[in-house]
Parts: structure tokens; sequence; C-alpha cells
């Protein structure tokens, strides 16, 4: 019996020297995944934590001024974006750890995502057992988390909000109307504009081949350029301040739909600029929007149609 003991000792003192020397005072846990998107583009939005909710897998709870994300049992707390690096605090009523999620380009399209983290264990044997399988199942749902970034940020509409699309310029021949203004241009003073086009383009016996366009510039906020254009069938002559432009085939341009009034619109055109910075790319020249809506005919700006076309190289 009092061997049985001794084997019985040594076996435990085995057992328990082998946590210590199997599972270290600190376990690294580590995902990584490549994303198919941009990652200046993905950098920005994961920095943001209220973006967060459009893509976590887990819970969500709000906990006071922040927001508490949770997975099986496990809360993410992201932190302040720091310059290459998002912090992200993992921790339950067991632990508290600390990770961070890196973004790595490898190439315009492409980003390597990293999630790296260390749980601190215990001298307490049993607790250092269960820190390592805590552990364990914290690396399996940091995969889980990646997985539903690159699943979410897989669309060019999850990452700027709207469906900015790449294509062709189509070959225009174009009548322009422009006018310098004060203040705000008005619906009634744009489409005065449009209607001088409409009424010249009827008396030379030419047709429109597209939706009117528009272009709004302004270096102070007081005096406004206001320029508005109709695809036409055919070239016509200049008259007073209408005049022949035409729009070059086969340039690169990038189109998005936008629902709603002037701010939905700038808030459009805001994202569109970031997808330019994004991707390295150069306006050669001025943006517009296609009026799809009537703006007349539809008084609630809510309801505006407006697709903007922005040439890019």
């Amino acid at each position: 019996m009092k061997r049985v003991l001794i084997v019985f000792c040594i076996l435990l003192l085995l057992a328990i020297a082998g946590v210590y020397l199997l599972i270290p005072n600190k376990i690294v846990i580590s995902q990584q995944l490549t994303v198919a998107a941009n990652r200046d583009g993905l950098f920005r939005n994961l920095g943001n934590e209220n973006n967060w909710g459009n893509w976590w897998p887990g819970e969500k709870q709000a906990a006071g001024t922040n927001r508490n994300f949770l997975l099986n049992g496990v809360q993410y707390n992201p932190q302040d974006q720091k310059v290459l690096s998002v912090p992200v605090i993992i921790s339950n009523e067991q632990f508290r750890s600390l990770a961070e999620m890196t973004c790595i380009a490898a190439g315009l399209d492409s980003t390597v995502i990293n999630l790296d983290g260390v749980l601190p264990t215990s001298y307490n044997p049993i607790k250092r057992i269960k820190a390592f399988f805590t552990a364990k199942k914290i690396k399996r749902d940091a995969g889980v988390l990646l997985r539903a970034i690159k699943s979410h940020y897989a669309t060019t509409a999850s990452m700027y909000q709207y469906d900015i699309q790449k294509n062709s310029v189509i070959d225009s021949t174009l009548l322009t109307n422009i006018k310098t203004i004060k203040g705000i241009p008005t619906t009634a003073i744009i489409y005065s504009l449009i209607d001088e086009l409409r009424g010249y383009i009827k008396d030379q016996d030419a047709h429109e081949t597209g939706n009117p366009m528009l272009n709004i510039f302004t270096k102070d906020s007081i005096n406004y350029l206001l320029k508005v254009a109709i695809p036409v069938d055919k070239k016509l002559p200049s008259s007073g301040t209408m005049s022949y432009r035409w729009m070059l085939g086969g340039g690169n341009i990038l189109i998005t739909e936008v629902k709603g009034g002037p701010v939905e619109i700038q808030k459009a055109y805001e994202m569109i600029q970031l997808y330019i910075s994004d991707y390295h790319r150069v306006a050669p020249a001025i943006p517009f929007e296609s009026l799809v809506t009537d703006r007349r005919q539809q008084p609630d700006s809510s309801k505006w149609v407006t697709r903007i076309y922005y040439p890019v190289i």
C-alpha cells in the first residue's frame, strides 16, 4: 500500500511538472487570414468601433460609453486605433489580455490581417490548465472573427458604403450650359439651365441620349460655378452660354448610384475620394452627377436617385 502511494505521488508530481513544462507562463494566440480587400480601406474600417457591429459574428452589448462584443462568453473591446494596429482587449471573469489586429498589404486588392495576443497563465496548475484550454478556444474564435471580416468586406459596398463600380467612359456628344451665381444653386436654377439646353436641342432637331448632368464647384462657399450638360445624338453649334463638348470614350470612370438629397450625395463623393486615395488613382477631369430623378417632379429629396460619375486614371 505504501509503495502504491509513493508511485501515485511520483506520478502526480510528474503530471504537475509536465503542466509547467508543457504550458508556458504566457500562451501566444495568433491567427492570420488573407482578405480580398484594399489594406487602407480595411484598416480604416476596422479602426472605427462603430463599424464592428456590421461584421461581428457574436453578440453585441452596450456597456457605458463603450460596446462589448461577445463571442462564446469572451468579451472583445476595440481600443483607439494606433498607427499600425487596432488594439483589442480580450477578457472574461478569469483573465484580461491585450491583442493587436494588424493589416499588411499584399497588393492593392489583397490584405493579410493578423490577430496576435498573449494570454497569461497561473502558477496554480489547475488554473494553468484552464488557461491552456481557454487559449485554444480564443484562438479558434479568433479564426471565426477573421473569417467574418473577410466575408463582410469582400464587397466594395461594404467597404465604402456605396457600390462603387469601375467602368469605361462611353463616347458622348454633350451640349453644356454654364452659369456663375451667388449662393448654393437651387433646383429651380439648375433646371432653368437644363430647360435652356432642352429648348435649343429641340430647335436644332436633335435628341437627348441620356439624363441631364450636373457639376457644382465653389472655392469660397459664396460664388458657385454651375455646369449642366445633356448628351445628344449629334454635334450642335455653340449659342450664348451653351457650347459643344465631347467626352472621349475608353477612359476609366467610377460610378455609383445614390438615393437621397445633397447630404447623401456629398457623403458618396467623400467615399469615392477615399476609394481614389486607397487605390492611388488620380482624377483627370471633373466628376458629374447624372440626374436620374427629375427633382422638380419629386420635391422629397430622400427619394432622389442620382448617379455619380468620377473619371480616374
